[in-house]
């Protein structure tokens, strides 16, 4: 069997998609990645095959000049002034920028990438015929070239993402809407169109899937390569407090989140020993740091997990399905709308302390802090666990998507 992944340039929407492609490259079946030229590195060290043929806009900026165009637009709120979308550095007044110029531009530019991608797979999945299309969150592409050969297609989620998931402030069906329009050789595609899922969520956090089929997996983690060093594996002699502060929230909010340096501090005066993996931005804006906290650069964080009691992050979905799988308490200082509905959908389970990263006040870190060593939420971590380890492996997931793919 053939199967064709498509991706985004998104690390953590394509980064749950790479253990299902070993369980299928060891299954015998052959495996193409169509991405983007910036990531054939990052997949092929993964083991995977790239196809460097898609196109598409800087993420990163992209967020970053949303955000703007929302605090300008007062449709949000921020403690200080947003980031600069090109540059990344602090504003120093509103008017800097101007957001209104810039998206006049964006817009016909990003018409061009969505256009140019799309031509590109169509052509690569007409001469490799695959039998099966997976794509992520962003990369449809995968989703039309499977309707348009006329074989199943298939959206990889990341876990506690739904399908047609109003709330998770992400605009996408607007995002679908200018999509189909700048690809003026298709018909147009929305999520609703989506008709089988590989969802990892646990069973109790499963997000709206709006009907489509659900193929629950086990969530496998996969964070890039890295070393596992001998001292993960020793005890510290008191407990260890995992924090993780991922590059996307500081790109796109900045280093700048008091609520990150009390957590820090707050696990520290609770006698932890803490570890904080984060880009060298992030670790130079803590500032100076009590004397047993450990500070690594991106670090891969299963890895680091492993050898964690506890965690402290910034909301995204990689970070609380991985801590999820762990089996550790987690306090989610989520920082954008969508990392908000993900960290409340698993602190209905008692394992996630949630607290909005931008507005937190120290006392309300400190106290969440303090949470994360109790035994309920020990007790409902082990418990979110065990749901996770219940979804059938990638590996027993090959044949149902054989089936999937026979019956077309």
């Amino acid at each position: 069997m053939r199967v064709l992944f498509t991706t985004s340039n998104w690390a953590g929407h394509y980064f749950c998609m790479i253990p299902l492609g070993w369980a299928l490259q060891a299954a015998g079946h052959e495996v193409r990645v169509a991405c983007l030229p910036t990531q054939t590195d990052t997949i092929s060290s993964a083991g995977l095959v790239p196809v460097p043929v898609m196109d598409g806009p800087d993420m990163m900026y992209t967020a970053r000049l949303s955000l703007y165009a929302r605090y300008r637009g007062k449709e949000i709120d921020l403690p200080s002034l947003p980031l600069h979308p090109a540059t990344g550095e602090r504003v120093g007044h509103i008017d800097e920028f101007d957001v209104e110029e810039a998206q006049a531009r964006f817009l016909p530019a990003y018409n061009e990438t969505v256009r140019r991608s799309w031509e590109a797979v169509r052509r690569l999945a007409r001469a490799w015929r695959p039998d099966l299309v997976c794509h992520d969150v962003l990369a449809e592409e995968g989703a039309l070239a499977a309707r348009e050969l006329g074989v199943p297609g298939v959206f990889c989620a990341p876990g506690l993402f739904g399908t047609v998931d109003e709330e998770l402030d992400l605009d996408l069906s607007t995002r679908d809407l200018l999509n189909s329009a700048a690809r003026d050789t298709t018909e147009p595609w929305n999520r609703e169109d989506i008709e089988h899922v590989v969802d990892p969520s646990p069973p109790s956090a499963v997000p709206p899937l709006n009907g489509a089929d659900r193929i629950p997996m086990q969530y496998v983690p996969y964070n890039g390569p890295g070393a596992m060093p001998l001292w993960t594996l020793e005890s510290a002699g008191r407990p260890r407090i995992c924090v993780v502060w991922g590059r996307s929230a500081t790109g796109i909010f900045g280093p700048e989140v008091p609520a990150l340096r009390a957590a820090v501090v707050a696990a520290a005066e609770h006698g932890a020993e803490v570890v904080v993996t984060a880009s060298a931005e992030q670790v130079a804006a803590l500032g100076e740091l009590p004397a047993r906290v450990r500070t690594l650069c991106d670090f891969p964080l299963h890895l680091l997990l492993e050898a964690s009691d506890a965690v402290i992050h910034h909301g995204s979905d990689n970070c609380l399905m991985n801590a999820a799988l762990a089996g550790v308490p987690q306090l989610a200082l989520a920082m954008a709308g969508d990392q908000v509905v993900f960290s409340r959908r698993l602190a209905a389970t008692g394992a996630v302390v949630a607290l909005r990263g931008l507005t937190a006040e120290p006392e309300q870190v400190r106290t969440a802090v303090s949470h994360l060593l109790d035994e309920r939420y020990r007790s409902a971590a082990a418990q979110l666990r065990e749901e996770m380890l219940a979804n059938p492996s990638p590996g027993l997931l090959v044949g149902t998507l054989e089936q999937l793919a026979v019956a077309g």
